[in-house]
C-alpha cells in the first residue's frame, strides 16, 4: 500500500513538473468598463494591435494572437464610445501615420503563464527594453504586457510619446493551471488599465 502511494506520488510529481515547464496562454474575459461617457469624443483615432509575442509550436495556446488582438481593441472601442476609431489590420503597423488624425499602435510583448523563468522565453521585446524586474523561480509567473506609440498629427506639429507597459502576477505552484490561469487574468486587467490610462492622459 505504501508503494502505491509512492508511485502515486512520484507520478503526480513527475507529470506536474513536465505540465509547468510548458508556456500557458488563454483567452482574457472581457475586461469591465465604466458607463458610456464622453472621453476622448470626436477624436479621430486609428489603432492598430501587432502581436509581438515569441509563440512556439512548445507554447500550450487556447487563446489564438487574434483573439487577443480583438480582445485589446474591443476594450478599447467600448472605452471611448465617443471617440471616432477606426481599427486597422495588424499588417498596418508599420505604416505610415496619416495627418489630421492620432495613430495608436500596440505591440504585445507577453501575455502568458510558466513555472519560474521559463516565462521569459515568449516574452517579445519591441522598440525598446522592458524591466520585467526578478522572476521568481519556484512560483507560477503570469505576465502581461504591452509596447505602445501614440503619433498626434491633428496639427503641423506632430506629437510622439511612447510607453513600455509591464505587469507581472506570481503565485504559489499550488493549483497547478488553474492558478496560472487566474494570476494571468490580473496581470492582463492591470495591464490593460495602464494602457486605457495612458492612451486617455495624452489625448485629453
Amino acid at each position: 500500500m505504501i508503494k502505491r502511494i509512492f508511485l502515486l506520488s512520484l507520478f503526480i510529481s513527475i507529470a506536474f513538473q513536465g505540465f509547468s515547464q510548458k508556456i500557458l496562454v488563454w483567452c482574457p474575459p472581457e475586461v469591465e468598463i465604466a458607463s458610456a461617457n464622453d472621453k476622448l469624443k470626436g477624436l479621430p483615432i486609428n489603432l492598430v494591435i501587432s502581436d509581438a509575442r515569441k509563440i512556439t509550436d512548445s507554447i500550450h495556446v487556447e487563446c489564438s494572437s487574434m483573439d487577443l488582438i480583438t480582445n485589446i481593441q474591443q476594450s478599447i472601442v467600448r472605452a471611448y464610445p465617443a471617440a471616432v476609431i477606426q481599427v486597422l489590420d495588424t499588417n498596418q503597423i508599420s505604416a505610415p501615420s496619416i495627418d489630421k488624425k492620432i495613430t495608436i499602435r500596440i505591440f504585445v510583448s507577453a501575455y502568458h503563464s510558466a513555472s519560474g523563468t521559463t516565462v521569459s522565453d515568449a516574452i517579445g521585446n519591441p522598440g525598446g527594453d522592458f524591466n520585467w524586474g526578478g522572476l521568481p523561480k519556484n512560483k507560477w509567473n503570469s505576465v502581461a504586457g504591452f509596447h505602445v506609440i501614440i503619433e498626434d498629427k491633428r496639427t503641423e506639429t506632430s506629437k510622439l510619446l511612447t510607453r513600455n507597459i509591464a505587469n507581472i502576477v506570481s503565485r504559489p505552484n499550488i493549483g497547478g493551471s488553474l492558478t496560472a490561469k487566474k494570476a494571468l487574468f490580473e496581470a492582463y486587467k492591470e495591464a490593460n488599465r495602464e494602457l486605457l490610462y495612458f492612451i486617455e492622459n495624452t489625448l485629453r
